[in-house]
């Protein structure tokens, strides 16, 4: 019997992201590659704070995985010529971003001094077409 593959969800709070779909759509609706700073994204989701050798309580921060959920020999691994994932949200009626795929990305290039990582931005409608209910 064979075992479905796991579905790539990102949660934010009572969101959570369907990263699956969030690249099917990527596939069916090409767009080029833009930079996003990885040092914004670094600070925003406390990557600094995520060690291969971390032995102390566990974290959780607001953003960002929490200590104990992460891999960084993984991390170390991944693909850096892979865009990121960017959702865009409405808030208050102001568009807000939120790296919702590629923390693991990020943190490989926070660790080999990189400015920039190449990222997809969805849309605000986009991100609402990936967003589970």
């Amino acid at each position: 019997m064979t075992t479905a593959p796991a579905i790539q969800l990102f949660r934010y709070g009572k969101w959570l992201f369907n990263i699956d779909n969030a690249q099917l759509l990527l596939r069916n609706h090409p767009r080029d590659a833009e930079p996003t700073p990885v040092a914004d994204w670094v600070a925003a989701y406390h990557l600094d704070r995520l060690s291969p050798d971390y032995d102390g309580a566990r974290w959780c921060p607001v953003f960002g995985p929490d200590q104990s959920a992460f891999n960084a020999e993984h991390a170390l691994k991944s693909d850096l010529d892979v865009p990121v994932i960017i959702a865009t949200l409405e808030l208050d009626g102001r568009p807000v971003i939120l790296l919702i795929d590629g923390v693991h990305r990020l943190y490989r290039a926070m660790t080999e001094g990189r400015a920039t990582l190449p990222a997809h931005t969805l849309t605000v409608a986009e991100t609402a077409t990936i967003r589970e209910r």
